[in-house]
């Protein structure tokens, strides 16, 4: 995305890259693909940019939203030894179980943060030690997307604060890396990337790369952020108020704080925001692959597809387990109140309302640690249409904005590059507003009871199953 010191977005280009699947339970990329990704959408945006009479000379800094906790392993000069390891992996299953008798989750939240679970790097560090213990000597280092590009783009080894507090190495609290986790992993501090906060300048292009990217040498790399971290900044989440739900494969509610976030219970995963000092709730849960999943199963049904007079459903979305805030394994999805006079509108109105009680389910959690939200910002596919908003505003009975620049990630990391020439760009975005209708608020408190005390019956039945 190329976009103004005014904030006018004048460009964005895109370019797909896969995920291999090798053995059950990998999920590996090949991390050429992210430079061939940044050099395709670099030299797409200065295509489109000429056409409005703009070059290289106009492009002062860029900035990176990538992916976090995707692990790359390199040789000291940046060169993968490995396929990127992604996110998704979960190789280290049983390094993951073996360790909790080692570290338990109070050692792991109070380093890092966010409770143990089964997708996190950590564990892949372990394995790559047990199973491949060459590729991680003789000066290897452990890098992450952001790292890894900065070290291309510019020859340094340094990555964002919000991207290395989104692995499972550092500490938000201290933001730093956690010396108790590198010494349980057998890491050493030389081998992982230095850590700017958002907004810094990490170094200048290479000639080389410059010549490549149609940019100037003299052009600057800024430390950006990680995905949900940009996101939420682009879309204006705020410590006064204002959370951020992005709706995608899986929904995201992302709170900001103005300092630590600690949670008794260890169930919400924390992050370095973007700001100075501020942290991050992040808070994901089942989402749009579940809507995508019933899609399949019962054909698409229009917002236009009246429900019927039956007694509502209650579905809970778990297709793949309980996530945030209670991260329940054994949960599993349920559909329950079914009878003949129900229609597949009611359905799929019953799945949209369990994603927007599973939202408020994490709102609830996020306000006990990071004060009350005044209002909520949603970007992401969710808001195509106009119903699901307002189903989201009734739920959470807080005023839902949704902002006419959908891209949010990559405006994040626009306003980073800018630094405070952006301070005015989220008061200019047009946004619609969506706010709480009294009748159905009514109706969805009523409703929402009865799916909490659903959850709450199915979880034990599974549980007692397993």
């Amino acid at each position: 995305m190329a976009v103004r010191d005014d904030g006018q977005i004048l460009a964005l280009s895109q370019q797909p890259y896969g995920v291999s699947h090798p053995q059950q339970g990998w999920a590996e990329q090949n991390p050429e693909d992210y430079w061939r990704g940044i050099v395709a959408t670099v030299t797409g945006c200065l295509r489109m940019c000429s056409r409005r009479r703009y070059t290289k000379e106009h492009v002062v800094s860029i900035a990176l939203s990538t992916q976090g906790d995707t692990l790359i392993v390199t040789d000291s000069k940046g060169k993968p030894l490995l396929p990127a390891i992604s996110w998704m992996d979960t190789r280290g299953q049983a390094e993951f179980e073996g360790l909790q008798r080692e570290a338990d989750a109070s050692f792991w939240y109070g380093e890092t943060g966010s409770p143990p679970h089964a997708f996190s790097s950590a564990w892949t560090i372990l394995w790559l030690r047990r199973n491949q213990p060459r590729s991680i000597e003789h000066g290897a280092r452990f890098c992450y997307v952001a790292d890894y590009l900065a070290k291309r783009l510019c020859d340094r080894f340094g990555t964002d604060a919000p991207s290395a507090s989104w692995t499972p190495l550092f500490s938000p609290s201290k933001r730093d890396w956690s010396q108790p986790v590198l010494d349980l992993l057998g890491v050493r501090r030389e081998m992982l990337p230095d850590v700017l906060q958002s907004g810094e300048v990490i170094g200048e292009l290479l000639p080389k790369v410059a010549k490549e990217l149609g940019l100037l040498p003299e052009t600057k790399l800024i430390a950006g952020a990680f995905d949900q971290a940009a996101a939420a900044h682009g879309a204006g989440a705020r410590a006064d108020g204002r959370s951020v739900l992005s709706c995608g494969t899986a929904w995201v509610l992302y709170t900001v704080a103005p300092g630590a976030i600690v949670d008794p219970k260890m169930r919400l995963c924390s992050c370095c925001h973007t700001g100075a000092g501020e942290n991050g709730l992040v808070l994901p849960f089942s989402g749009g692959s579940t809507y995508d999943w019933l899609t399949k199963i019962i054909g698409d049904v229009r917002d236009e597809e009246p429900a019927s007079n039956a007694d509502p459903l209650i579905f809970v979305p778990h297709l793949y387990g309980g996530l945030s805030p209670d991260w329940c394994a054994e949960s599993k999805g349920s559909l329950v109140g079914l009878t003949l006079a129900h229609t597949r509108a009611d359905i799929r109105l019953a799945l949209m309302r369990g994603l927007g009680y599973e939202a408020r389910r994490n709102l609830e959690a996020a306000e006990e640690l990071s004060g009350p939200v005044r209002s909520i910002r949603m970007v992401g596919g969710a808001t195509n249409s106009r119903n699901w908003p307002q189903l989201i505003a009734n739920v959470l009975n807080r005023p839902i904005e949704v902002p006419e620049e959908s891209e949010s990630a990559c405006y994040g990391a626009a306003m980073l590059a800018a630094g405070s020439a952006s301070d005015s760009w989220i008061d200019s975005q047009q946004a619609s507003r969506f706010e709480p209708m009294s009748g159905e608020v009514t109706m969805e408190q009523h409703l929402y009871s009865r799916y909490l005390c659903v959850y709450e019956a199915m979880k034990s039945l599974y549980e007692l199953k397993g």
